[in-house]
C-alpha cells in the first residue's frame, strides 16, 4: 500500500510539474513551511539615537523617520502573514539596548565590516516575544553579532546573521532546515560559534523570517548564493576558509553552491539525496522535475564532505546518507548514529557532535582542494591539492564510530 502511494503521488507531482509556473507552485505550498518569524532587524544607528531621545523627542521621531529596516519598506506578498506589517511594527517598543556593549576604538577596529558600508548597512538583530515586543539578547558570550540585507538575484531581500569570532578566518555558511528562521535558531549558532571558535554566517531563506519574496527551490539556489558573494567581496573571506553547513532541506542550497565554487568543505546534516527521494528512496535516476538533487550535485563537489545523519531519521532517511555517501568524491567521514532522530543530534549527542564538528572544521584548515577548470567526471578521484602539511591518520575516508 505505501509502495503504491508513493507512485501515485510521484507520477501526479510528474504530471503536474509540465506546466512550469505549476511547478514553483506546487513546490513552494508542499516543500516549504516558513514559521512565524521571532526576530525583529533594524538600523543600527537608529537604534543607538532612540536611547538618547526623552519620551516626547522619541513620539515625534515615529512621524519623522521612516521604518527602521529595509525589509520592512518593501511590500509583502498576502500570502506571508507571519511577516510584520508597519502596523505591527508601530507597537514594538524603540528602546532596545545596542546589542555590542563594547564601543572602544580598537574594538571597532577588530571588526569585519563590509567593504561597502553604504550598500550593507550593520543591522541590530533582536528577538521578538508573543507580544510583539522587542527583546534585548543576552550579551554573556560577548560575541559580535549584525545583520545584514542581501538582495539576490531573484530580486528579494534576504535577511542574515553574522556572529562573529575575532580569532578565526574560517567561517561557517550555514543553511538552516525548514520550519525555522536565524531567529529561532540563534542558541544553535552562538553554541557551535562558542564551541569550534569559528566564525559564523546565516540567511533566511526567501519567505523566511524577515526575507521577502516566495520559498522556492530556485530561489533558494539564489539566496545561498548572494550570501556567498557577500562573504567573499564585502566581508572578503578566502573562499578556502568557507565551510558550508546544510540542514535537512538546507542541504539542498548548500551541496549546489559547492558544486560551482571554491569552499573549503561541505558538512551535510540530515539531508536528503533528492526531494522525490525523500517520498521514494528506491528511485534510480533524477527526473528533472525533482528539486535538489544533492546526488548529482555532491559528485562536482571538490571540497572534503562530512555527512551526520541519525538512523532512526523518520523524515529523511538515513539511506540518504549512504547515497550521498556514495556519490561523494572526497569523503572525509559519515557519522550515522543509530537511535538519532531529525533534530536531536546536536543536543543528544552534543559532545560527540561539537568534538567531531571541531575534527572536520581542523582538517579543513590543513587541505585545500581547488576546482579544476573543467567539470569533474563522475566518481572522479583527480583532485588538485594545495602543498600543505597534514597527519595521515585525520585523513580518513570511512564510517566513523559512535
Amino acid at each position: 500500500m505505501l509502495l503504491l502511494f508513493r507512485k501515485i503521488l510521484t507520477g501526479l507531482f510528474n504530471l503536474l510539474s509540465i506546466i512550469r509556473c505549476l511547478r514553483s507552485t506546487i513546490v513552494q505550498y508542499v516543500a516549504f513551511n516558513p514559521p512565524e518569524v521571532g526576530y525583529l532587524i533594524r538600523n543600527r544607528n537608529e537604534v543607538i539615537k532612540t536611547q538618547t531621545m526623552s519620551p516626547l523627542q522619541e513620539e515625534r521621531s515615529k512621524t519623522l523617520y521612516e521604518p527602521h529596516s529595509p525589509l520592512i519598506q518593501v511590500k509583502q506578498p498576502k500570502r506571508q502573514s507571519h511577516q510584520f506589517t508597519k502596523e505591527h511594527l508601530a507597537i514594538i517598543s524603540p528602546r532596545i539596548k545596542y546589542y555590542n556593549t563594547l564601543q572602544n576604538v580598537e574594538y571597532k577596529q577588530q571588526l569585519r565590516n563590509p567593504k561597502n558600508q553604504h550598500q550593507y548597512p550593520s543591522q541590530e538583530f533582536n528577538f521578538i516575544s508573543n507580544e510583539l515586543k522587542a527583546m534585548e539578547i543576552d550579551n554573556n558570550p560577548g560575541l559580535p553579532i549584525s545583520s545584514y540585507v542581501l538582495e539576490s538575484n531573484s530580486g528579494n531581500l534576504i535577511a542574515s546573521i553574522y556572529i562573529e569570532f575575532q580569532n578565526s578566518e574560517q567561517i561557517i555558511l550555514y543553511s538552516h532546515g525548514n520550519s525555522t528562521d536565524i531567529g529561532l535558531m540563534f542558541d544553535t549558532y552562538v553554541d557551535i560559534v562558542m564551541e569550534c571558535k569559528i566564525n559564523l554566517f546565516s540567511y533566511d531563506y526567501s519567505g523566511y523570517g524577515q526575507s521577502t519574496g516566495y520559498p522556492t527551490d530556485i530561489n533558494l539556489l539564489y539566496d545561498i548564493e548572494s550570501a556567498y558573494i557577500f562573504l567573499v567581496d564585502q566581508l572578503q573571506f578566502e573562499p578556502r576558509n568557507i565551510i558550508v553547513y546544510g540542514y535537512s532541506i538546507g542541504s539542498g542550497p548548500s551541496t549546489n553552491l559547492a558544486s560551482r565554487h571554491n569552499v573549503g568543505g561541505l558538512i551535510i546534516h540530515s539531508g536528503l539525496s533528492s526531494g522525490l527521494r525523500v517520498i521514494d528512496p528506491t528511485i534510480n535516476h533524477t527526473s528533472y522535475y525533482d528539486i535538489f538533487p544533492n546526488l548529482d550535485y555532491i559528485v562536482d563537489v571538490t571540497a572534503p564532505v562530512y555527512l551526520l545523519h541519525g538512523g532512526a531519521d523518520s523524515m529523511i532517511n538515513v539511506v540518504h546518507a549512504e547515497q550521498l555517501a556514495q556519490n561523494a568524491n572526497h569523503l572525509f567521514s559519515v557519522w550515522l548514529v543509530e537511535n538519532g532522530g531529525h533534530g536531536d543530534i546536536e543536543s543528544q549527542w552534543k559532545e560527540l557532535y561539537f568534538k567531531r564538528l571541531q575534527r572536520f572544521i581542523q582538517y579543513c584548515q590543513t587541505v585545500y582542494i581547488k576546482r579544476p577548470y573543467q567539470k569533474l567526471n563522475k566518481r572522479t578521484i583527480e583532485h588538485i591539492y594545495d602543498e600543505c602539511d597534514f597527519e595521515q591518520e585525520i585523513f580518513q575516508i570511512g564510517i566513523l564510530e559512535m
